[in-house]
């Protein structure tokens, strides 16, 4: 990831982090998740296409799951995104 790609991630980082703390929930995450992929451009490839589906499958994932499952469902859904960063 560039630095751009990087700075850009940031917010979503954190959000992963109050995510995992109980201080975010799954709509929180794919607003960011969405905001990262309309920032990135196809030299991120396929940063930004990830991003765009994990998006959508967290909002899905919010409103179709119970709310007790939502930390499970979050992390299947966002931890290969976030693996994705780190390389």
């Amino acid at each position: 990831m560039d630095d751009h790609a990087k700075r850009v991630c940031v917010p979503l980082v954190r959000g992963w982090a109050e995510f995992e703390n109980d201080a975010a929930d799954l709509l929180d995450l794919a607003r960011l998740a969405e905001h990262a992929s309309d920032a990135l451009d196809n030299a991120s490839a396929p940063l930004p296409q990830l991003l765009r589906a994990a998006a959508s499958d967290l909002e899905y994932a919010y409103y179709t799951n119970d709310r007790e499952d939502h930390q499970q469902v979050g992390r299947q859904i966002l931890r290969p995104v976030m693996l994705a960063m780190d390389n």
